[in-house]
């Protein structure tokens, strides 16, 4: 089956796929369809119910690092994804840090 159309990828599944398909050497129609394809079906809701911190930062490092999932530069990340994609992130790995908190207590 091909990737992008499974239903049931974990947030670690998408972030594995979307390492794999940044890390191919050459830009080719089929590698930026397929990447067009992944974010088009980027999961806002996972990220908000994520618990593996693991998996938030490495969903965080593609981001912010990644070839062709990357933030665009500066000016022009007003309306891209990555900018919603960023900020649930770094809400969730806040919240997992308060919860963290309250039970080492």
């Amino acid at each position: 089956m091909q990737p992008w159309r499974r239903t049931d990828w974990t947030l670690r599944d998408r972030t594995a796929q979307a390492w794999t398909l940044g890390h191919k050497p050459r830009h080719s129609r089929q590698i930026d369809a397929a990447c067009g394809r992944h974010i088009a079906r980027f999961p806002h809701k996972l990220v908000g119910i994520e618990l593996d911190t693991a998996a938030l930062l490495s969903l965080r490092a593609l981001l912010h690092h990644s070839r062709r999932f990357g933030r665009p530069h500066r000016g022009n990340r007003a309306d891209h994804w990555t900018t919603r994609a960023i900020m649930d992130t770094n809400n969730q790995l806040a919240r997992l840090d308060r919860i963290k908190g309250r039970n080492a207590a």
